[in-house]
């Protein structure tokens, strides 16, 4: 899985946070959307995070998002929100929220403004579930769009996850993390037939792989789990695979370092 190469800028309840600090006392698990270039264009993917509660947890975490406060920790992830982004306010009717941004600065093609905009839209209606859907201004005006392509005057609810999540999750494993044996690593999958691949490697040599299967096949999106027992101490890689039926390409993937001491 590579990087988007052309970017010029880098839920439940959550608060604001910045990318070098850690939460000063326990809070909310939150859940943040970001984007990664895979097989099959940019997809989203979720980190988890504590952040302590605020009175707005909401616009706190939207804000941090789109000004770029909010870095994933994954490096194959990006945020496509940038560091002169702000919101003024967040205001809800019925089931519809009303985001009115500040400050746009959004560089990106088609497809990656769609999926900038469903970063907050996903991020947003996990942290307020009674909320359905999402409608944007700027200033308080309606505006045609924030980079050009994408129609910003209607409202956007979730879009359905097998087009805009990518088919694979690893959920159990901050990037870089250290784990305590025994080990058993899952997440979530939307696959043919609801295979999921696995391998196991360390310094670039195979220790072990296999395959395992969701709860269900795509269209549903459901878990898995893989049961890894006992390691030896040292670095790993663990990713997750999914090949086409069609041609054996490279169909989806996610990927998780992480070390045993």
């Amino acid at each position: 899985m590579k990087k988007i190469a052309f970017l010029l800028i880098s839920m439940i309840l959550i608060s604001g946070c910045t990318s070098n600090s850690e939460p000063t006392k326990a809070g909310a698990i939150a859940s943040l959307y970001f984007v990664a270039d895979t097989p099959r264009g940019f997809k989203l993917f979720s980190e988890q995070r504590e952040f302590p509660e605020t009175e707005n947890l909401g616009q706190d975490v939207i804000s941090d998002l789109v000004s770029g406060k909010i870095v994933p920790l994954d490096p194959n992830y990006v945020n496509l929100w940038g560091a002169k982004n702000t919101v003024n306010s967040i205001t809800a009717s019925d089931s519809v929220a009303t985001i009115d941004l500040g400050t746009i600065s959004l560089n990106v093609g088609a497809e990656s403004e769609e999926r900038a905009i469903e970063q907050i839209v996903w991020t947003f209606l996990e942290i307020n579930t009674a909320i359905k859907a999402v409608r944007f201004t700027v200033n308080g005006n309606t505006v045609e769009s924030f980079a050009g392509h994408v129609d910003t005057t209607r409202e956007f609810t979730k879009s359905p996850g097998y087009d805009v999540l990518n088919p694979l999750q690893i959920s159990s494993i901050t990037e870089g993390e250290t784990l305590t044996n025994p080990i058993t690593i899952f997440g979530q999958a939307c696959t043919f037939e609801a295979n999921v691949y696995w391998r196991l490697s360390q310094d670039g040599n195979l220790v072990k792989d296999g395959s395992t299967t969701a709860g269900a096949a795509c269209p549903e999106r459901s878990a898995w789990s893989v049961a890894l027992d006992t390691l030896d101490p040292g670095s790993y890689r663990f990713e997750v695979i999914e090949y086409s039926a069609e041609d054996g390409s490279l169909f989806a993937i996610d990927d998780k370092n992480f070390s045993i001491k």
